[in-house]
């Protein structure tokens, strides 16, 4: 807003001329639009879980959307105020340079042409057309508007958008990202459609790799989205839309998600490189503590090295008494290879090991990785105790690679006791 704002109240006048640019449809409201340069500016009925502050916008009860930037805020003001939508078409030489979208504005600068109020179905196909022949940034951000008209119909728009392979990348995937959110609000037979032709992008190989990514992520978390074909993905041939669809149906909380991971998890045949995946996945934000048993059981099972650094990882960073208690377990194991030994000392850390514990695997440790594991541990704790467990292994250390390791990471300290160690052993 500029010094030159003044107040937006649409006058009677221009209430008529939106109807008649209804009851003339799109092309009308085109001709209209497009035969000047200048700034143009119309207004349109917002969907009834719209409301904004301006160019700040809020959809529903999570979605905040900032200066055509997407992101996710729980803060619900209370000024957030309710209708139309007002976009503004900037035109420079006959090309459209920018498009501006606010939600119920306070004013209006100077010198911008107002059409007034439009039918907002006919607001939403104009936008939704003019993504697909506007050039750069502008065709992106004429998606936005059309979106939030009330009453209209978008998901064909959207999808036509997803399918051309003439526009550029973001414009199809800003499109696909918000056919997942039609997705939720629309009927079953149009959410099958939809997903169906979604679906689609997503297993076809010659699309580009981050358009096929973008359409396995929508399918994953919508939840009218067919999930059956998700997971027909992760199991069929395609190698790179099964590490994508087992990756997808990781971020899932949905509960048949949940469970295929799980049986994917025993499948003897499945490749390491998916079974990492699936370790992973089954220990993510939705992860239970029957999830976290399962690893656990299944881990004697495994015989891949990265599957099995996997499953500590992932312990170490659910944490709790039992996980930590068998991740030490795994740490002092003689018979559990060094590599994956020293990567249960780590993950035993991040579960939260005690100083006294991680220094129990120090003294314990029978090969060099283990103990610089194990020393990496007390660094990262960092508190008091960990500090003089350091100096007392200075002291005591026989292996002099491990020791000169030590003493370099100490020598950074501001620990007057490590200083005054540190002083004594040069003295000497």
């Amino acid at each position: 807003m500029t010094a030159n704002m003044k107040r937006w109240i649409p006058a009677a006048g221009a209430i008529v001329a939106g109807l008649v640019t209804a009851a003339h449809g799109q092309g009308g409201l085109r001709e209209r639009l497009e035969r000047a340069d200048g700034t143009v500016q119309f207004s349109f009925a917002a969907r009834a879980d719209v409301c904004g502050w301006g160019r700040s916008i809020n959809i529903g009860n999570s979605t905040y959307i900032s200066m055509g930037n997407t992101g996710y805020s729980n803060d619900h003001r209370a000024e957030c105020r309710r209708g139309p939508v007002v976009v503004r078409l900037v035109r420079a030489a006959g090309t459209l340079v920018d498009i501006d979208v606010e939600i119920a504005p306070e004013g209006r600068a100077e010198g911008v042409t107002d059409i007034g109020l439009v039918s907002a179905p006919a607001a939403a196909a104009y936008l939704l057309d003019l993504a697909g022949r506007a050039e750069g940034r502008p065709a992106r951000e004429a998606i936005l508007p059309a979106v939030l008209a009330d009453s209209a119909a978008v998901s064909a728009g959207l999808l036509r958008l997803a399918q051309n392979r003439e526009l550029a990348r973001a414009i199809r995937q800003s499109a696909l990202s918000w056919l997942g959110r039609e997705m939720e609000t629309a009927d079953a037979a149009e959410a099958r459609r939809v997903s169906a032709a979604v679906v689609a992008i997503a297993a076809d190989a010659a699309e580009p790799t981050p358009i096929r990514q973008s359409a396995v992520s929508v399918l994953a978390r919508t939840e009218q989205a067919d999930l059956a074909a998700l997971t027909r993905m992760a199991t069929g041939e395609d190698r790179w839309l099964r590490q994508s669809a087992l990756q997808a149906l990781s971020n899932s909380g949905d509960p048949r998600a949940r469970d295929f991971l799980r049986a994917q998890l025993a499948d003897p045949n499945l490749p390491e490189n998916l079974r990492v995946t699936v370790i992973r996945g089954i220990g993510r934000e939705y992860a239970t503590p029957r999830d976290a048993e399962l690893l656990r059981t299944r881990y004697a099972s495994l015989t891949s090295i990265e599957s099995q650094r996997a499953i500590l990882s992932v312990l170490g960073d659910l944490g709790g008494t039992t996980n930590l208690q068998w991740v030490l377990g795994v740490a002092a194991d003689p018979n559990t290879a060094p590599d994956v030994r020293s990567h249960a000392a780590e993950a035993a850390q991040k579960a939260g090991a005690t100083t006294a514990q991680l220094y129990k695997l120090y003294e314990t440790a029978p090969d060099r990785r283990t103990k610089e594991a194990a020393v990496n541990a007390l660094f990262r704790v960092g508190d008091r105790e960990a500090t003089d467990r350091l100096v007392q292994i200075v002291r005591a250390e026989t292996d002099m690679n491990v020791r000169r390791s030590v003493i370099n990471r100490l020598s950074r300290s501001e620990d007057p006791r490590v200083r005054d160690m540190l002083k004594e052993m040069v003295e000497r």
